[in-house]
């Protein structure tokens, strides 16, 4: 019941919805290798405590997204260990793909993800595969009213699965979210018969590149987010989900060297860009961690050890979404020497985002909006007499009257 406890903290942080990994019966620490799609692993609860807690973040106005594997399961499997015994006699023998008439391990003789030969690949081909799969998004939303799926993998599943999934899913609930963990471009994927949007990892790589690695220069990393913009059309951009880092990444805090002023800016542009901003757990309280399973330490809730400055900040950054012109308003990129410019417009209100990457204080007199009446500063971090100083970003909102 942690999550359920913590809700008005997550609601209070800027957050309107909670996306879990995998919540069902697994032997690992990770639960991407499901045992039982319909039985909550018992290290988080179980279905009434999943019931409690869609329930009560919906009170709160906060959405519930699960992770559908349905690219791969455990071996340990009901279906899959009746191959294990049966072999080309069991009727799930079509369920995976096996080559040769019994299942060895050593050498492995089935496809799996990856080199893991305890998930192996499920043959969403199969019509009864199918069924099986599409029943259980089905099920979660019928009985426990959750609000989306992210799909892993779901590049190395076909695109027929994913139109049938959508139709079946959108009949139940109209506005269930279906979000694919594609890495890459996903277009094919994006014409509005499959996903809503994917898990933007371009965006987070290019914001690697820019504040992590120091491969791009400003211009450069406004090249990078317009080619993204450009790859899908403004419907699928508005619906991305953008992210700095994940449970399958390094933690973006270590990534930067622990640069705090570096992680503000980049949930600012997160926020700001088209799409909607993906928090990783304990971001906002500056987690560090290496690659899986280092990604996944638990977070510290003694708030002493927490920078109130940076969470304050996160908080002000994400309350912003509401606004509507960071929620419909086009988007203009520019790169003012080494300063970051962003601006969101929507009829007679902007919201402008200006970070410094630069070397040295930059005095932004040129700006001359800073000055004006109706422009105010919304957010800031290192902006004082109108000079940002290096690291440093601000958010402004104007409206013409």
């Amino acid at each position: 019941k942690g999550i359920i406890t913590k809700l008005d903290y997550i609601k209070d942080l800027g957050a309107n919805t909670i996306y879990l990994t995998p919540i069902f019966l697994s032997k690992s620490n990770h639960k991407y290798d499901t045992i039982d799609y319909k039985e909550i692993d018992p290290q988080f609860g179980n279905n009434e405590d999943l019931k409690e807690l869609v329930t009560n973040a919906h009170k709160k106005g906060v959405r519930i997204v699960l992770d559908a594997v349905f690219n791969h399961c455990s071996n340990k499997m009901m279906q899959f260990q009746d191959v294990v015994k049966k072999g080309k006699e069991s009727e799930y023998y079509n369920w995976f793909y096996i080559h040769g008439d019994t299942v060895t391990t050593e050498p492995c003789n089935y496809e799996c993800f990856g080199a893991c030969d305890y998930m192996p690949k499920l043959n969403t081909s199969n019509e009864e595969v199918r069924k099986f799969l599409i029943d259980i998004a089905c099920y979660y939303i019928k009985e426990f009213d959750i609000d989306g799926w992210r799909l892993d993998v779901s590049d190395e599943i076909s695109h027929d699965f994913w139109r049938l999934f959508r139709k079946e899913i959108k009949k139940i609930k109209e506005d269930c979210v279906i979000i694919g963990e594609n890495w890459h471009d996903a277009y094919p994927f994006l014409m509005g018969d499959q996903f809503d949007s994917i898990m933007n990892y371009s965006f987070t790589k290019a914001c690697l590149d820019y504040f992590a690695f120091e491969k791009l220069h400003t211009q450069n990393f406004v090249y990078k987010l317009n080619e993204i913009l450009m790859r899908n059309k403004q419907a699928v951009n508005e619906m991305m989900l953008n992210l700095l880092d994940s449970h399958d990444t390094h933690r973006f805090f270590t990534e930067i060297k622990k640069d705090k002023d570096k992680l503000m800016a980049a949930i600012a542009i997160a926020t700001c860009y088209l799409g909607a901003p993906c928090i990783y757990y304990g971001t906002e309280i500056c987690m560090e961690g290496g690659y899986d399973p280092d990604s996944r330490r638990t977070f510290d809730w003694e708030e002493t050890n927490w920078d109130s400055t940076v969470i304050s900040t996160i908080r002000k950054v994400l309350s912003l979404k509401k606004e509507p012109s960071l929620q419909e308003g086009e988007i203009k990129l520019e790169a003012i020497g080494e300063v970051f410019s962003l601006e969101r417009y929507l009829e007679n209100e902007s919201i402008t985002l200006l970070y410094n990457a630069g070397c040295c204080d930059e005095v932004l007199d040129s700006l001359n909006q800073i000055s004006e009446k109706e422009c105010k500063i919304v957010v800031e971090n290192g902006f004082q007499n109108d000079v940002l100083r290096k690291g440093g970003f601000i958010i402004l909102k104007k409206t013409i009257s």
